[in-house]
């Protein structure tokens, strides 16, 4: 480790991070500085690398299901089903104390399951669930906690936009990034119901049951139209994750598919029109674009940065701690938790996957694994303060009554149960790699 190597180290992190909290847009960021120091430390050659990172992201086949998964979320967005699911679960549910909650986190569940899209679920959930709960006198902080973060449950879940990233860069088949979080993306999702109806047991005052007369105009044949309304919802699913299962498409195809099914949803429900499709396509191409920025800039960053010795600087490091596989793991673990405070996961995850996944290797993890961790850990990134997106995308569609300080304070519990699901991940590998060795291996 020379000295040159320390000094790029230092002064590459030390500008991202000023970068980042000047409130500058992150892939200016990361291009600027990967250009700065690729030209004072190596040569004007450098600027060849920045289009040869950007064919590189564009000639990705397994990138394009990106903007298919987007595209489909936001079809789904549109097609009024989520408003459908609600009313029905809602009169399913209704007597449960905290039951609208729990239905707000099933209908999370089953938009991660066919989305993919965290924003999407968020202000959906926010502009359906909030009002109703807080109408019926729901703690603030445990509403909208329910809905950052059951929101988030579409990062992870398949088909993950995420998993999509992630697998690529670390020589991962996505098909098996799908299964491996598939289980704990899942017990996520119970975790938080659990804790939900646990609130609700012990604090009757913080989640009220709908009221019995309310519920007495709602008949049978109302509540079994109702389940009526997930099929659509299960074609989705089905189209993508059947179709990977079964061998019939791989990712890419599958989100294709994905697509169409979505569509074949907003058509049947009367939602498919000129406006819907300008505007999903508007919102796909706004997105993507974004990702795509982020992309091949972020990897043109990290390129500089492995190339003037950063790589070796980290690996270096973390190898000669005097520590055991597993505290090295857990400090791995809180650089990704830190990074997710302050970044955008794209770019977090081009720096941490080139560095990390070559020394996890070393210290005998299995790759799907690891990679299944940290995609795990990279959910709290989207409920934690200062970045925290879905905070954000909430409030932005909450009601004036309801604060920032609220929501953020209502976040705090949930992320201590991602924590709780990271470590059972840990203990019990199995959560992670059975499924994966049981459909592709």
């Amino acid at each position: 480790m020379d000295g040159q190597s320390i000094l790029v180290f230092v002064l590459m992190i030390a500008g991202l991070l000023v970068g980042i909290f000047s409130g500058y847009y992150l892939f200016i960021i990361l291009g600027g500085l990967g250009l700065i120091f690729g030209y004072l430390f190596w040569s004007e050659t450098v600027i060849n690398l920045v289009t040869t990172s950007a064919f590189t992201a564009m000639q990705n086949y397994t990138m394009l299901a990106v903007p298919l998964f987007i595209f489909m979320g936001n079809i789904m967005e549109k097609s009024g089903l989520a408003h459908k699911i609600f009313h029905s679960l809602s009169i399913l549910l209704g007597k449960l104390k905290g039951g609208l909650a729990v239905s707000a986190l099933l209908i999370s569940l089953l938009f991660a399951a066919s989305t993919g899209i965290v924003g999407a679920t968020v202000v959906t959930m926010g502009l359906l669930f909030l009002p109703a709960m807080l109408e019926r006198k729901y703690d603030v902080k445990l509403a909208t906690g329910v809905i950052t973060s059951g929101g988030t449950l579409g990062i992870l879940i398949p088909p993950s936009i995420m998993l999509i990233v992630y697998g690529p860069l670390a020589q991962i088949s996505v098909g098996q990034l799908f299964y491996a979080v598939l289980i704990p993306g899942i017990l996520l999702g119970i975790t938080y119901i659990g804790y939900v109806l646990i609130v609700a047991h012990v604090k009757p005052d913080s989640a009220p049951a709908i009221p019995e007369e309310e519920l007495a105009q709602y008949t049978l044949k109302d509540k079994l139209i109702g389940i009526l309304h997930i099929l659509p919802i299960a074609v989705i699913i089905l189209s993508v994750l059947g179709s990977i299962w079964f061998g019939v498409a791989p990712p890419t195809e599958a989100a294709a598919l994905g697509s169409l099914a979505a569509m074949i949803v907003a058509l049947c429900y009367g939602k498919l029109s000129f406006t819907v499709l300008k505007e999903t396509l508007y919102n796909t191409l706004q997105t993507t674009s974004m990702i795509y920025a982020i992309l091949f800039l972020g990897t043109f960053f990290v390129s500089v940065f492995m190339r003037l010795g950063g790589g070796d600087v980290v690996e270096q490091a973390f190898t000669s701690l005097p520590f055991n596989k597993w505290m090295i793991l857990a400090l791995m673990l809180l650089v990704v938790f830190i990074l997710g405070l302050l970044m955008d996961w794209v770019a977090s995850i081009l720096i941490i996957v080139p560095i990390f996944t070559p020394i996890a290797t070393g210290l005998g993890f299995d790759p799907i694994w690891f990679a299944a961790m940290i995609c795990i850990m990279y959910q709290t990134s989207f409920i934690t303060p200062p970045f925290a997106p879905a905070l954000f995308y909430l409030k932005g569609v909450a009601p004036k009554t309801v604060k920032t300080k609220d929501i953020m304070n209502g976040a705090w519990p949930f992320v201590c149960l991602q924590l709780l699901v990271l470590i059972l991940c840990a203990i019990f590998p199995e959560l992670i790699l059975w499924l994966p060795s049981k459909i592709i291996g």
